[in-house]
């Protein structure tokens, strides 16, 4: 099953592999805005755009050579939910080129990316009603990816544009953000209640539920200000630092009350982007809301989402060297050299159809979580 993930290449490429590029790029942010490290801000976002850039052309490439593969992924509710993070991470890189020389480059992202966030959402309407109630039993924190992906866009929207109809727009689309969020909980709360995930279903991916409610602060300060915004914004800020300790402490049942294997997984950059967003929104807030209290907090905030980014780095770079001392995959016929190879790589983290239980949190998990996990807990077992 492995060497079935590994050979994929950009056949299969998860729609959720855009991850990396979301947590890189709202690192970048934070630490440009709250610590002032510039040239540490701007490698990561060189990187960032670069990733996007490769991880662009494979998605066009597969979806030209490997149109079936595509739909598939796009059928099936534990994993089309991860195509949103195209949206997001197009989002996220605009804003923060929204300030700088490359600011018409950023001007032209946000149409294409809300034509594919509408798209991609009557898609997911019509998927669950296909689906229907069966549906529900795979919602987890991937979910909340189409609120971040809808409030990337007013994210955007708000560093272009100042005028009236923009502003108008934004407030709308930032409401409706806000209302899809609820909705979602709803959902997600419902499948903890009725099928609740045991240790090894118990991704990362759960932290997008507060990295969603951070960006729609985050959006928030861009809208226009008032009594009422403001005590919103204060929720939305005191609802992400509340959800921070539970998060934390469902690591920690993981990895240390039932020992599943701390390595590299891909729902790990789904940790990274909720800390690296909670920490850029808490600098806004302070900043557009003056609230002094909360400027002590936003470097460290900051530096902590850095320290993650790097771990998770390391985490990549040894599964990738561990890996180099097996076999080498074999490239696709027809795939680029580049972007083969880097779907190659992805693919064998991001995993996929074997491994794509694993990166949303779904029952079957990937090779690289649950299956081996299991494996290893009853050879433990036997040998006791």
């Amino acid at each position: 099953m492995e060497d079935e993930t590994r050979n994929g290449g950009i056949r299969d490429l998860a729609p959720a592999c855009f991850a990396p590029v979301m947590a890189t790029g709202i690192v970048s942010r934070a630490l440009d805005q709250a610590t002032g490290a510039r040239h540490a801000a701007d490698a990561l976002l060189a990187a960032a755009l670069a990733l996007h850039l490769v991880l662009l052309t494979a998605t066009v490439a597969r979806a030209v050579r490997h149109r079936d593969r595509l739909a598939a992924d796009l059928r099936e509710p534990a994993r089309f939910f991860g195509a949103f993070t195209l949206v997001a991470a197009t989002g996220v890189l605009a804003s923060r080129l929204a300030t700088g020389p490359l600011r018409p480059l950023a001007a032209a992202a946000p149409a294409p990316a809300a034509a594919l966030w509408a798209a991609l959402a009557l898609a997911g309407v019509r998927l669950l009603r296909t689906h229907g109630a069966a549906a529900t039993r795979h919602a987890d924190g991937t979910w909340f990816l189409a609120t971040v992906g809808l409030q990337s866009l007013v994210v955007t929207l708000t560093s272009l544009a100042h005028g009236p109809t923009a502003r108008a727009v934004a407030l709308a689309c930032w409401l409706a953000g806000v209302c899809l969020y609820a909705v979602t909980l709803c959902c997600v709360v419902r499948r903890l209640v009725l099928h609740p995930p045991g240790p090894a279903e118990l991704a990362p991916s759960y932290w997008i539920l507060m990295g969603a409610a951070a960006i729609s602060l985050l959006a928030g300060c861009g809208i226009p200000e008032g009594p009422a915004t403001t005590a919103a914004l204060l929720a939305l800020w005191g609802w992400a630092t509340l959800l921070i300790p539970p998060l934390t402490a469902a690591g920690a049942w993981r990895h240390l009350r039932h020992r599943v294997p701390v390595r590299y997984e891909p729902a790990l950059w789904s940790m990274v982007f909720p800390l690296g967003m909670y920490a850029t929104a808490t600098t806004r807030l302070a900043t557009t809301r003056d609230l002094p209290l909360l400027r002590p907090w936003a470097s460290d905030l900051a530096w902590c989402a850095t320290t993650a980014w790097f771990a998770v780095a390391v985490l990549l770079l040894v599964r990738t060297v561990s890996r180099r001392g097996g076999h080498n995959s074999p490239a696709n016929p027809g795939d680029p050299p580049l972007v083969g190879a880097v779907g190659r790589w992805l693919a064998g983290g991001q995993g996929g159809r074997a491994g794509s239980r694993q990166e949303t949190g779904d029952e079957g998990c990937g090779t690289s979580g649950g299956v081996r996990w299991r494996r290893w807990r009853r050879r433990r077992y036997w040998r006791g």
